[in-house]
């Protein structure tokens, strides 16, 4: 039995956030502070994901100089005692939607016909454009929202992430940009990405006036109309090429039994991007949850079911993510069961069993054009 403290809904948050306010410290350096991971002070305690130790809140009263009653008293909290154990990890508790998709357009033919070509595009490159909406084609909208960079002043397209996802970008993103575009991408290491630059004046329209993707910085991008289409597919292989590359894996730890709690992230500076996404989860039953510091707005889902859906109904082709889903596996057997993923066996995975939440956080913000 361990001691806990249950607060009525939303009181846990307001009184952590009020703590973080008046200590003005970072999460990471109030959870130093307070004898807790940060990460799971912000993602987990903050959210209320689960209840707060009892042993957490002593030590907030140690370094606040407050006292139990009076926190008893302003918030309602309640000390309790509570069963812990490898069988309490809470699976079953979640219950989440039906998907139920409320855009009401088709996919549609891509008019392609404005569309100029230039003399390397006809000549060297032999370029092709799609002429239909396809899953390959959303899942390529969906790592250019992430990863790609449309400039404002030339015809020019980059697409470009860390150096540990070569295998994605050397595999994947080549075979994609072959098929779609009839291009043969020149895929290098930059000083500090890993990706592509390329010149066409006819990909660069046909992203631009075809797909609507806006050219110049994505501080403000939206998700473009193409892409809202009741079509579960089209959806889900959109929603793969944005978490692709600019999403996160992580595993936190919750109710003390080591980092087993799935936490699937994105974020972006964009604040329509990320409702809009939050948009299309919410209609494939995902019910994200939404926070932001100012300069970064983020979706999480939480928890065994979601990773459990979101695996089965969109999955990754980045095998930065799938190894996690896999290390993990093997270290929670039981958890994992229901969490069909195959590993390439192309290499042995050698990476780390798992990074403090904090550390995965800064590998998964992507630099900003």
């Amino acid at each position: 039995m361990e001691k806990r403290v249950v607060f009525p809904e939303g009181k846990q948050k307001e009184f952590l956030r009020i703590v973080k306010k008046y200590s003005k410290l970072t999460w990471v350096e109030l959870g130093n502070k307070i004898n807790v991971n940060g990460g799971t002070l912000k993602a987990a305690y903050q959210f209320e994901k689960c209840s707060l130790p009892y042993a957490v809140l002593k030590n907030i009263i140690s370094f606040q100089g407050t006292t139990e009653e009076a926190i008893n008293t302003e918030y309602g909290a309640e000390i309790i005692e509570s069963i812990t154990g490898k069988g309490h990890y809470g699976i079953s508790r979640v219950k989440l939607p039906e998907v139920d998709i409320t855009f009401d357009k088709k996919p549609e033919k891509l008019d392609t016909s404005q569309v100029n070509f230039s003399a390397c595009d006809i000549k060297k490159k032999n370029l092709k454009l799609p002429t239909k909406l396809t899953p390959s084609l959303a899942e390529e909208i969906g790592a250019h929202l992430g990863d790609g960079f449309l400039s404002g002043d030339k015809y020019e397209y980059r697409l470009k992430g860390n150096k540990n996802e070569k295998k994605y970008y050397d595999q994947f993103v080549k075979k994609t940009f072959k098929e779609l575009y009839n291009i043969d991408l020149n895929i290098k290491e930059y000083e500090t990405t890993y990706g592509f630059e390329l010149c066409s004046k006819g990909l660069w329209e046909f992203k631009n006036k075809v797909l609507g993707i806006p050219a110049g910085r994505k501080n403000d991008i939206r998700i473009p109309e193409v892409i809202k289409v009741n079509n579960q597919e089209i959806l889900c292989s959109f929603i793969k090429g944005l978490f692709d590359t600019d999403g996160c894996v992580s595993f936190l730890d919750y109710k003390t039994h080591g980092n087993h709690y799935p936490v699937i992230s994105f974020s972006s500076r964009s604040k329509f991007l990320v409702q809009e996404t939050g948009e299309i989860l919410n209609m494939l039953g995902l019910k994200p949850t939404f926070s932001d510091d100012k300069k970064y707005y983020y979706i999480y889902l939480y928890g065994y079911k979601r990773l459990e859906i979101y695996t089965k109904m969109i999955g990754w082709s980045n095998s930065k993510h799938t190894d996690k889903v896999i290390q993990w596996k093997q270290n929670y057997p039981e958890l994992g069961m229901n969490i069909k993923i195959k590993r390439d066996n192309s290499k042995p995975f050698i990476g780390p069993l798992f990074k403090d939440i904090i550390m995965q956080r800064a590998d998964c913000l992507h630099q900003e054009d």
